[in-house]
């Protein structure tokens, strides 16, 4: 008993001894108000997902994942893996396993989208392709989606941030019953040149200082690669959400 209560006093004084100092970033901030955000990840699911779900788990965040639907299309490898094609058998099997992730992200009540069929600029493609990769992202995702309409973040931002000039690929949208959500900020996490020390860090914490509300893009995955996803992110993300929620507060998206 003697020993189970020290641990317990010793687990809550280093609690504390080692609790986050919020005051540099209020100070960068310049407010001690906490903004509403809301939290978003784009490219997977991938080998590094489940990992950063343990990370929202333990701190009580909602994500919604916008998910490249070829990356759980399991039939395509199959089929050629039963062709003879070697390589298809082990991206089979990691589609697979991809399947088991995003299993995991609706099971852990946290939304989904769709990143259409393959990431591509939308607008650069022809009528036929850009309905065939906005259904097929559908009929994929479809047991995974989480709302009615079922939601969707084009790669790029492409026919969205230049919707004005290109309004065939939102009309596609529409049409075929998606609601497009973009986003507000970003953590450019998928740069190279920033994946070191706090750079990331430093600019999601810009990006709320200065917008105050919206929703913030991370990635867990790595839009040309079937299971690979971005490490350095997930290796650092338990360390930036507890920095980030000294200023925001992580909301669902339909809070925001």
């Amino acid at each position: 008993m003697f020993h189970r209560s020290f641990a317990i006093a010793l687990y809550f004084y280093s609690s504390v001894l080692f609790a986050l100092d919020c005051r540099p970033y209020q100070q960068q901030c310049a407010t001690l108000d906490k903004y509403p955000i809301h939290l978003s990840f784009d490219d997977g699911p991938a080998d590094t997902t489940a990992h950063i779900l343990d990370v929202l788990k333990k701190e009580n965040i909602k994500a919604t994942f916008f998910v490249i639907a070829n990356k759980i299309d399991c039939p395509v490898y199959q089929k050629a893996c039963q062709a003879g094609k070697q390589q298809a058998c082990q991206d089979e099997q990691l589609c697979q396993s991809n399947r088991q992730i995003l299993q995991r992200v609706k099971d852990e009540g946290h939304m989904i989208g769709s990143h259409s069929y393959y990431h591509v600029h939308h607008s650069k493609l022809s009528a036929t392709q850009l309905q065939q990769h906005i259904q097929r992202s559908k009929t994929v995702l479809a047991p995974y989606f989480t709302t009615n309409p079922p939601l969707f973040r084009l790669p790029y931002g492409d026919g969205w941030f230049n919707r004005q000039t290109q309004p065939q690929v939102l009309q596609e949208l529409k049409r075929q019953g998606f609601k497009h959500i973009a986003w507000e900020m970003s953590a450019y996490d998928w740069r190279v040149a920033d994946q070191q020390g706090d750079k990331i860090l430093q600019t999601a914490m810009n990006e709320i200082c200065t917008k105050k509300r919206g929703t913030i893009l991370f990635h867990d995955g790595v839009h040309d690669q079937l299971h690979t996803g971005r490490l350095f992110t997930a290796q650092h993300l338990d360390q930036w959400l507890p920095a980030m929620k000294c200023v925001a507060e992580f909301k669902s998206l339909q809070e925001i």
